[in-house]
């Protein structure tokens, strides 16, 4: 399974966001309130613990990490590295 549907479907199922038609992987889930705050911490541990890398803080702000599309594309670098 792909960084990018392994966190779409990880996404889904624990903010049980369900067949929602705007979870899509460009769209800003935060500002569509599908993840809150604390729910960017959950997140960010979930990659780190199975994806094995560090999202920093300099990761976020300069990615942006708003959507599925960011997040994985972060990932994917960071295990290219």
């Amino acid at each position: 399974m792909s960084v990018k549907s392994d966190l779409k479907e990880w996404i889904r199922e624990h903010f049980e966001i369900g067949d929602d038609p705007d979870y899509t992987d460009s769209a800003d889930i935060f500002d569509l309130g599908f993840v809150d705050s604390f729910g960017a911490v959950e997140i960010i541990d979930y990659i780190e613990g199975n994806h094995k890398v560090e999202i920093t803080q300099r990761d976020i702000i300069v990615h942006g990490m708003k959507t599925i599309d960011e997040i994985a594309g972060v990932v994917d670098a960071k295990l290219a590295e």
